[in-house]
């Protein structure tokens, strides 16, 4: 009888102050759990763009391709990045056309990297142009020329360790004049025949 005296005596107000007092420090620490992973989640998706957007002009870098195989864990869900990521990662998968077509297979797989960044750009808070994102990055010659000897070398190193083809020597001819002056001409000191 005393506990339905006591419920019967508490107010309104009093259960909704004990509901606040019980639900406060839960609901708290549940909207504080919720906001960090939400935040821990767009900083994780930053770091992939990031990634791609600092090596969108050096596609071997290790960054890059370990950024572009985390698109696809870090924006699941997002169809317009991971459709962009499909179209891309299947284009990167063509075999490459003849010699006559590369051009326009490299443009379209740039324009395709191109599209996969600004919808990541778009579901991040970004409003990129298409073609800034292209124009307005920089990547010197020198990278592409480097990378581009380095295979090539590696190929003829891998060939030549395989058997299949051997190291070229050819006699090397100085191709500058001697530093060194000639030698003094020997003037005859014997005395002249006939006397």
């Amino acid at each position: 009888m005393m506990r339905e005296d006591l419920f019967l005596g508490l107010r309104w107000v009093d259960l909704v102050t004990i509901a606040a007092i019980v639900l406060g420090p839960i609901l708290a620490v549940a909207a504080d759990r919720f906001q960090r992973q939400w935040a821990e989640k767009r900083q994780r998706r930053l770091e992939v763009f990031r990634d791609l957007m600092r090596t969108r002009k050096a596609r071997l870098d290790p960054m890059h391709v370990g950024a572009l195989n985390l698109v696809d864990l870090e924006f699941y869900g997002c169809r317009p990045v991971t459709g962009a990521l499909r179209t891309y990662i299947n284009h990167l998968f063509s075999p490459m056309p003849n010699p006559d077509e590369h051009d326009r297979f490299s443009e379209q797989r740039n324009d395709l990297l191109m599209d996969l960044l600004h919808e990541m750009g778009r579901e991040l808070g970004y409003s990129y142009d298409r073609r800034d994102l292209e124009r307005l990055s920089y990547g010197p010659r020198g990278w592409t020329d480097d990378q581009d000897l380095q295979r090539h070398n590696m190929t003829l190193l891998n060939q030549m360790l395989q058997g299949r083809i051997a190291l070229p020597v050819t006699p090397m001819q100085p191709t500058a004049q001697n530093p060194f002056p000639p030698a003094p001409a020997i003037k005859d000191t014997a005395p002249p025949a006939g006397n």
